[in-house]
């Protein structure tokens, strides 16, 4: 009998990196972890969100916000 309870695991990683240094950000949360990962690109990072197995989901090219003169 199944009792609807979820795993406490994270089920998405990101894969965050600048070109010279990565690091990781696990998400229990698909959406929560769309949401860090358009900002991570906004602020000028290439991110990549993978599963919890490793397999690619999304990829999010850097894009530098540019102030507005």
């Amino acid at each position: 009998m199944r009792t609807g309870v979820r795993s406490e695991s994270p089920t998405i990683l990101l894969r965050i990196s600048d070109g010279t240094f990565h690091m990781h950000r696990a998400f229990s949360d698909f959406a929560q972890a769309q949401r860090s990962a358009e900002a991570f690109a906004g602020a000028g990072y290439a991110v990549a969100m993978m599963s919890a197995t490793g397999r690619f989901l999304l990829g999010f090219d850097s894009r530098p916000q540019t102030a507005a003169v």
